[in-house]
């Protein structure tokens, strides 16, 4: 059967699950205990996560707002401060910030990959830019290489938006691979997902154990006593849509692959109508999830 074919039957239904899934949440359940602290799904999830991303640090939080939100606080992101964010993309990229207090810049994306445009950043920097956030749209990863000379050259941080992004790579190089923070979305429509759900990758230990304690109400991981060393939000994963997304996690790559090879015949499609212009894909981005 010709992919031709194939794109006129019916779609796949979305989520997709099976029994992985189904073990998980009784994995979980039989637990007996249910939140990140008392249970190993999260924990495990998020060892597995990092792996496949070529990082040592994930952090599972409630959903990809807050992931944004925590890597935002953890780079000191608030009042008095900007955030360079793409004009176009979800609002969450900009209202991040906006909740922090600091005010989000928008800046012109590349027509054809609609990811920001570096020249549009360099120009938008300024004495109050404490942070540079590209989306990586629709599972284009936008142009790492300017971007990580630009955030060399000013001091800085990249946060990588990666919500579209799951197993994306740049030049064979996995998302936590870059060093820099990126933040990821498990929401229903996600590439993987429990529903909701996030997650942020840190370049370094410091920078997790400063994420794990704002994103459990200040209180670092070994406190029994209520000592909370900081201000800080409940943005703690659940241990049920942990085990949910180690199960979608292995579905994966495997997904990838079979959009990797659907992509060029719906993109040819696409083409032949009237107006419609297709996301072209930068070849330095050898690894596209086209979410």
């Amino acid at each position: 059967m010709s992919n031709d074919v194939c794109l006129g039957s019916e779609l796949p239904a979305w989520p997709q699950y099976g029994d992985e899934e189904r073990e998980g949440l009784i994995r979980a359940l039989d637990q007996g205990q249910w939140w990140r602290i008392g249970g190993g799904e999260v924990d495990a999830f998020e060892a597995e996560f990092a792996a496949a991303h070529g990082s040592e640090h994930a952090l599972a939080v409630t959903n990809g707002t807050h992931a944004l939100e925590l890597a935002l606080e953890v780079l000191g992101i608030g009042a008095g401060t900007e955030v360079i964010v793409p004009a176009f993309t979800f609002i969450s990229s900009s209202q991040a910030a906006q909740r922090l207090g600091a005010v989000a810049v928008p800046v012109d994306v590349d027509p054809d990959t609609y990811c920001i445009d570096p020249s549009a950043v360099e120009a938008a920097i300024g004495p109050r830019t404490r942070a540079i956030m590209p989306v990586h749209m629709a599972g284009q990863m936008c142009d790492m290489d300017a971007l990580g000379k630009l955030s060399a050259d000013s001091g800085v941080p990249l946060i990588q938006d990666a919500a579209h992004a799951h197993g994306a790579q740049w030049r064979g190089k996995k998302v936590g691979e870059l060093g820099s923070v990126a933040a990821f979305s498990f929401q229903n429509g996600k590439l993987m997902t429990a529903g909701e759900g996030g997650a942020v990758l840190f370049p370094d230990a410091e920078m997790y154990e400063r994420g794990f304690v704002r994103h459990s109400c200040g209180r670092p991981p070994t406190d029994r006593g209520y000592f909370h060393r900081t201000s800080g939000s409940n943005f703690r994963l659940n241990e049920f849509s942990a085990s949910v997304l180690r199960a979608q996690l292995g579905r994966l790559e495997d997904q990838i692959t079979t959009r990797e090879q659907r992509w060029p015949v719906l993109s040819r499609l696409l083409a032949e109508i009237p107006g419609v212009v297709p996301q072209s894909c930068d070849d330095r981005g050898d690894r596209n999830p086209h979410y």
